[in-house]
């Protein structure tokens, strides 16, 4: 029987997320990859990934991601690009190459690529996806450093002080595994979603997943490290394309860069929420 590509729908979830589960990493609860198919911010009109099926068999899966979201008074449609698995009897037959046409033929939506490997970097920069960072500046925590900002962290310390638009992203995100912060300083404020994960044995890297203002974290980056790090090997990261400026911290390479393509928006429009890296509860590499 021919294998058919196509976009996924809700009779697909279960084939999914056996492929993954059984094939792509069994470290990751069935529960878990579930929430790649079934999210709670997915447009009603949204498909839940891209399938190629064999009969009844799902025998490859690429996950998309999405979700509304507003700018400039215009609604743009983000598509996070993950989870891409084809069972090795049908590689080198053409089908993980349709299933990535298939994918990514809107070209009207944003499209990021934030855990790429050497294989999906090549083939969606050969789809012309440009670099979003290959580098993370990296600050860490002075000791005896005065106090120059003021911050509130938790969904329900610092809720009623954001805006609308912020106070939805905080109730999308509440349930994971995140730092919700809000920093005042210089008369701004700014709400910042961090992920605190350990590297290696030791480091514990604090990655900004958004920020609502990023002049303040430009401005106060260090003062910010020195305030949410816990003493000891830990250090705060944040992407370059985040900042509206070249910034003079220390900074150290991705190992594989973060990719997208967003033929409306300006990079410093595109963060690191509602996508695998949250759902996952993973790393941002």
């Amino acid at each position: 029987m021919s294998v058919i590509v196509r976009p996924a729908n809700e009779a697909d979830i279960d084939g999914a997320v056996d492929l993954l589960h059984g094939h792509m990493s069994a470290k990751i609860s069935r529960e878990r990859w579930r929430t790649l198919l079934d999210y709670p911010w997915r447009p009603p009109d949204a498909d839940r990934g891209c399938v190629a099926v064999d009969g009844d068999h799902v025998v490859g899966f690429l996950g998309l991601v999405y979700v509304d979201r507003q700018f400039a008074g215009r609604t743009e449609r983000f598509c996070n690009i993950c989870a891409w698995y084809l069972l090795k009897d049908y590689r080198g037959r053409g089908i993980g190459r349709e299933i990535q046409n298939v994918s990514i033929a809107n070209k009207d939506q944003t499209y990021t690529l934030v855990t790429a490997t050497a294989g999906t970097d090549r083939a969606f920069r050969g789809a012309g996806f440009d670099v979003l960072d290959d580098r993370r500046y990296l600050l860490r925590r002075r000791a005896g450093a005065p106090r120059q900002i003021e911050w509130r962290e938790g969904p329900d310390a610092i809720a009623e002080s954001l805006n609308p638009q912020d106070r939805a992203i905080l109730e999308h995100h509440r349930a994971f595994n995140l730092r919700h912060l809000l920093i005042s300083a210089g008369g701004r404020t700014c709400y910042l979603i961090v992920q605190a994960r350990k590297q290696g044995a030791d480091v514990n890297y604090h990655q900004v997943l958004y920020a609502s203002d990023p002049d303040v974290v430009a401005a106060h980056g260090q003062a910010i490290a020195d305030a949410i790090l816990e003493p000891g090997r830990a250090i705060f990261a944040i992407d370059p394309h985040f900042l509206p400026e070249t910034m003079p911290w220390v900074s150290e390479p991705i190992r594989q860069p973060r990719l997208c393509s967003a033929p409306r928006l300006a990079p410093t429009a595109i963060d690191h929420l509602y996508n695998e890296i949250v759902l996952l509860d993973l790393k941002l590499p």
